[in-house]
């Protein structure tokens, strides 16, 4: 149902991303780190998850102050609720400049981009409430101000259930790797041979029913699980240079010596196997992270 809703936005979805891209990209290395800064890139997982708390929190914090005033009769708790409205308002800003960065990364024409940039647009919509609120309380109209925040509030809740939906159905800016680890290997494993491994050459092996990454400079091997943290792209398709590996998809970079996150929009590191030589063939055990 929530898809069939959002598809006829499909164009604006697709177009907001584009620009969001178009943003970004004359920026070059600076533009790189500032994408990783609102990724969460640094803090293990999506920042914009962080903000929503404070936004949807201060708003709930702001709605009780404001019935305890109206309705109760309790005395001197405009200031308050103006604060903690400026609060939840910075914080909305800031989850709006997050949101979208996350959201370029979404894939053209699919559900999950349709239902997040619906989601988005409806929280902006509640941001534009908050900051009339705001506005209001500022200039001493905290009546006025409470009806504009609870509009505000029940259009934010509507677009926290959307976020809800996306992260919990289609794992939108969730670690791909959480429940696919494959089964750990606790003895090494043989997976292919040294000859057969090319130098400097992201290679694709099978490691059971899970596909790895083997990264061989001379008589060592760097391994990694194939599938990304952040969506879920080739990693052995991807970009090698120095001790990184870039996907190919959104340009994750992860340290091929432990699987950290160097440049996002992954959050989590990729999953890393240790690996040896052994009578010329390549093993593997783990997983580890």
């Amino acid at each position: 149902m929530l898809e069939r809703m959002a598809r006829p936005l499909r164009g604006v979805s697709n177009g907001i991303a584009s620009a969001m891209g178009a943003v970004y990209r004359p920026l070059g290395a600076p533009g790189r780190l500032l994408q990783d800064f609102l990724n969460g890139s640094w803090l293990g997982h999506s920042l914009h998850a962080v903000l929503v708390d404070v936004v949807v929190g201060g708003a709930t914090a702001v709605l009780l102050l404001d019935v305890l005033r109206a309705f109760f009769g309790i005395e001197s708790l405009e200031t308050a609720a103006a604060w903690v409205l400026g609060m939840a308002w910075l914080s909305a800003l800031g989850a709006v400049l997050t949101g979208l960065t996350d959201y370029k990364d979404t894939a053209p024409n699919s559900a999950e981009r349709d239902v997040t940039g619906l989601h988005g647009l409806i929280n902006i919509v509640a941001t534009v409430a908050f900051t009339v609120s705001l506005l209001l309380r500022l200039g001493a109209n905290h009546d006025t101000g409470f009806w504009w925040l609870l509009v505000g509030y029940v259009v934010v809740s509507v677009g926290a259930y959307l976020g809800g939906h996306v992260v919990f159905k289609y794992g939108y800016m969730v670690n791909h790797n959480a429940f696919s680890r494959g089964k750990r290997a606790k003895e090494f494993t043989p997976v292919v041979a040294l000859a057969a491994l090319p130098e400097a050459t992201p290679t694709k092996v099978e490691l059971g029913t899970t596909a790895v990454m083997l990264v061989r400079r001379g008589d060592v091997v760097h391994a990694l699980k194939e599938t990304c943290s952040h969506a879920g792209g080739p990693l052995s398709k991807g970009e090698l240079k120095g001790d990184t590996i870039t996907c190919p998809w959104h340009f994750s970079t992860f340290r091929i010596t432990d699987g950290s996150v160097v440049h996002g929009p992954a959050g989590s590191r990729q999953v890393s196997y240790r690996a040896r030589v052994n009578e010329g063939q390549v093993e593997l055990q783990g997983p580890y992270d």
